[in-house]
């Protein structure tokens, strides 16, 4: 969640501290998508707009802090070992694909 007058950027680097131990350096927008949560009665209850970011390690070691259950490491071909949502399971692959772009182009 965004802090009063706090960027998207500054957020994102701030939430990943907090929650994994881990200073980035934000790269590149990935892509936004919204998830509403309902009641029995079709009220909205929650509603979340995520923006994911691909960055890249700075400093810090990965730990799972109270926001977070669990931190791992994973290749792309590992992914599937992993509860991971469809919607999840997409971001981080184009999060792959865009690393290997950046990556190509230099």
């Amino acid at each position: 969640m965004l802090e009063l007058g706090e960027t998207f950027e500054e957020g994102v680097r701030r939430e990943l501290a907090e929650e994994t131990g881990l200073e980035v350096r934000v790269v590149d927008f990935i892509e936004v998508f919204e998830r509403i949560f309902r009641d029995e009665d079709g009220r909205t209850q929650y509603h979340f707009v995520i923006l994911d970011y691909l960055c890249a390690v700075e400093s810090g070691e990965a730990r799972a802090a109270s926001d977070v259950r669990d931190v791992a490491w994973a290749r792309e071909e590992e992914l599937a070992q992993y509860s991971l949502t469809t919607t999840a399971t997409r971001v981080i692959k184009r999060a792959f694909e865009m690393w290997r772009a950046r990556t190509a182009e230099k």
